[in-house]
């Protein structure tokens, strides 16, 4: 292949990668919206899981300590009764102890069950506002979806004869140019190969020296911008690929 062919497939591979890039670009920021909005989503149902389960944890919490508390009423009871039977006042200061400790254990234990009722009140609350908010994220996804979907039908058939005409435009390239293409491509805002227009560069617009400028007319070889590294081919000289 000729350097005037290959020029001639990197010119027709940069014009194929600016329709590309102008279809992407109508879709506007409605790709990222529609990732945005599934990723929130994502989030808050993470979110509702982690709290439902904090929820249960705090439940379950509480249901143990209902019962330690009913254990320690039992036995306050049976102390109580067993003040009427005492004989001495040392029996009668040790069943006073255990009273004043089950009374402290038994309202320890209700004031936990109250701040684990008010905590999980507050996660109720809380997975509320998060399937509230997701409900309403879910219906801007729908919409936003259904935007992107009508545009990508609108484009699909010229996006997929651009694609099939990009794999056969690169097939055709040494794989050491289509890197350098590529690498360029990436570096300089989809566009690695531009035309001498008017004595300068048509990507940085800086002038080319006049030597620059006749070996780019001659094509035999790929000559760089000095300045934006862009590949350089002469304006109206190349014959477009047909593929």
């Amino acid at each position: 292949m000729s350097m005037k062919e290959i020029l001639e497939y990197l010119a027709s591979l940069q014009e194929v990668d600016k329709k590309l890039f102008y279809l992407e670009f109508s879709k506007g920021d409605l790709p990222k919206t529609v990732s945005r909005l599934k990723s929130s989503i994502s989030k808050l149902e993470t979110q509702i899981k982690n709290t439902l389960k904090e929820i249960e944890k705090i439940e379950r919490e509480r249901i143990s300590i209902e019962n330690l508390v009913e254990l320690a009423q039992e036995k306050l009871k049976k102390y109580q009764n067993q003040l009427y039977n005492v004989t001495s006042n040392k029996e009668y200061d040790a069943i006073t102890n255990e009273i004043e400790m089950k009374k402290k254990e038994i309202e320890e234990g209700e004031n936990q069950i109250l701040e684990m009722i008010q905590a999980n009140e507050e996660n109720q609350n809380m997975v509320k506002e998060y399937s509230e908010e997701k409900e309403q994220l879910i219906k801007d996804l729908k919409s936003k979806e259904k935007e992107l979907n009508a545009l990508l039908k609108a484009t699909e058939k010229e996006e997929l004869e651009l694609n099939h005409m990009r794999e056969k435009l690169t097939v055709r390239l040494k794989l050491q140019i289509l890197k350098r293409y590529e690498r360029i491509r990436n570096a300089k805002s989809g566009v690695a190969v531009v035309p001498i227009t008017r004595d300068a560069c048509g990507g940085c617009f800086k002038t080319i020296p006049p030597q620059k400028i006749v070996e780019v007319e001659k094509l035999q070889e790929l000559i760089q911008c000095d300045v934006c590294g862009r590949i350089l081919i002469p304006e109206n000289k190349l014959n477009p690929v047909l593929l």
